[in-house]
């Protein structure tokens, strides 16, 4: 049994999986900040499907790049569910996340995270039986990316960017579902004491 965290977007997601069945999936639109709410929802999976913390093998999140003080509630969430249950920590990247919905694609995939302060967050991926990350996660302005995107031939999946075209699909939902399949074939484990968020600018 896995539970997966995603708190990278202003949409809360939360799985509970076993193998490759899904047994539970919820999103929260972000009204209040995610510290307040994402104990208290996990507890409220566990009690409303029969299960307990003492049931999981692993725990999975999202470690970005996305908001950063959302990514650091999921990540210290989940850390500390890892160090009380003596399990481990799988961690996938938002990015590589969103193009694993669009796995079935027959190309590549760029992919992008606006940042903030006019910067997207981007990498670019191949398909044919794994996607597979082609190079580093960049930090771009959001002019360079648009004119970038304009121009790639293969799809385009986006999150909180205005682009529009046949190549273009929107993020609108959590990925908890998308990362946790990405976790579930490469089992990423992190060190409980050396895990952070994805970020890229200095602090």
């Amino acid at each position: 049994m896995y539970i997966s965290i995603d708190t990278f977007s202003d949409v809360l997601g939360i799985v509970l999986a076993d193998g490759k069945d899904i047994i539970a999936h919820l999103s929260y639109k972000r009204l209040k900040p995610f510290s307040e709410l994402l104990v208290s929802k996990i507890d409220g999976v566990f009690k409303e499907y029969g299960y307990s913390p003492q049931d999981l093998e692993g725990i999975v999140v999202n470690k970005g790049p996305g908001g950063y003080s959302g990514l650091r509630v999921g990540i210290t969430t989940a850390k500390t569910i890892a160090y009380t249950l003596s399990i481990p920590v799988y961690t996938y990247t938002s990015l590589k996340a969103m193009a694993y919905r669009h796995r079935f694609f027959c190309g590549e995939i760029l992919t992008g995270v606006y940042a903030g302060q006019g910067e997207v967050y981007t990498a670019t991926f191949s398909t044919g039986g794994k996607v597979k990350q082609q190079g580093d996660i960049k930090l771009v302005k959001k002019d360079s990316f648009i004119q970038t995107a304009t121009a790639f031939k293969g799809l385009v999946v986006v999150k909180n960017i205005p682009l529009e075209g046949d190549n273009i699909a929107h993020i609108s939902d959590d990925l908890a579902v998308d990362g946790y399949f990405t976790t579930l074939e490469e089992k990423t484990e992190e060190d409980l004491f050396r895990l952070e968020p994805i970020y890229l600018r200095q602090l």
